[in-house]
């Protein structure tokens, strides 16, 4: 039965409503997205609602009140239903009419680090939809490759239905943002030569900080907490020379995006300390940014404590769980080849 209920809502929500997104005004759509952000809060579990306040809780300590809580949790139902919008509007004709409403500080960032002759490395986090940075940032006239991990198999869906909402995923994400998806641990090495090209190309690399690039990982300072983040990304701009750029991407009310690209940060070196010191600099943006909108940020649905260091908790973004698919999903929901 469970199977049912989550195989009939991904497919309202990827064919009827984004067939309805695509031909409603923007506002319009976001105003029903509102609606079902209002519903999904009043249905959520309690086992999840309790694991999503743990967090903030586990984060932020005892500054929030219960009614703080309650109205960030509310807000974030009602944006990660926003962020279907945002996509859907990717796959629209008139697309570039929410890209030309969307606004920018800092892009002459990507202008100094480019002029070093090394690429840049578009940093981005699960922060709203930031993933639109890269299609903006081609809007804007930047040659920029990102990259996204899609897991071929959702939990709790059957194998087709899987299918299906990759493949409007994949379709949206690679011809308007350009992205370079990957779906299983196979295709991580292609991805890396991929990103090495396009660097020595002097191209804009998009990839995520809190994501899944790389086994390898280090611990860092992160508001009450230790926070463990996987390397790959930093190691890339270690190993290339080309800085990174910390993006986010911030609601507006009128639901237009404002991007905000900070800093370049460059990594002085390979070493295990190099390498530490430039993910403990974009973290901090990261805690910034959490601070001031935390129900922007949609890592408090899945954060996960793995031990104690010192007396302090340790987490960990959900990154395992794309690994752990490779080896839970059917053999049946692999993904045939997805052609535009």
């Amino acid at each position: 039965m469970k199977r049912y209920l989550k195989d009939l809502s991904l497919l309202l929500v990827y064919f009827p409503y984004r067939w309805l997104v695509q031909t409603l005004p923007f506002q319009v759509s976001y105003q029903i997205a509102t609606l079902l952000g209002n519903l999904k809060y009043l249905l959520l579990p309690p086992r999840r609602k309790h694991q999503i306040m743990a967090n903030l809780d586990l984060i932020f300590g005892s500054k929030l009140s219960a009614r703080e809580k309650k109205s960030i949790l509310r807000r974030l139902c009602i944006n990660t239903q926003k962020e279907f919008v945002d996509l859907f509007i990717l796959g629209r004709k008139d697309y570039t009419r929410y890209l030309q409403a969307c606004s920018a500080e800092g892009l002459e960032h990507f202008d100094q680090v480019l002029s070093r002759g090394k690429g840049a490395v578009g940093l981005i986090f699960h922060f709203v939809s930031v993933n639109l940075s890269s299609p903006y940032t081609i809007y804007k006239g930047y040659q920029v490759t990102g990259f996204l991990a899609l897991s071929a198999y959702l939990k709790g869906s059957s194998p087709w239905v899987s299918r299906k909402v990759l493949k409007v995923k994949y379709l949206i994400w690679k011809e308007r943002g350009n992205y370079q998806i990957f779906t299983s641990l196979k295709s991580l090495l292609s991805m890396a030569v991929t990103q090495y090209q396009c660097l020595r190309e002097n191209h804009i690399v998009g990839s995520a900080g809190d994501g899944p690039l790389g086994k390898k990982s280090t611990v860092v300072d992160f508001f009450n907490v230790k926070l463990r983040v996987t390397l790959g990304t930093t190691l890339l701009a270690a190993k290339s020379g080309a800085g990174m750029v910390p993006t986010f991407a911030i609601r507006r009310k009128d639901n237009a995006q404002h991007f905000v690209f900070k800093e370049p940060i460059y990594v002085e070196g390979e070493g295990e300390e190099a390498v530490k010191r430039a993910v403990q600099a974009y973290i901090r943006h990261l805690e910034h940014y959490v601070s001031h909108h935390p129900d922007h940020w949609l890592h408090w649905m899945r954060l996960e404590v793995e031990g104690v260091e010192d007396g302090v908790p340790v987490i960990r973004f959900p990154y395992t769980r794309f690994f752990e698919a490779e080896s839970v999903r059917p053999a049946s929901a692999e993904i045939p080849s997805l052609t535009l």
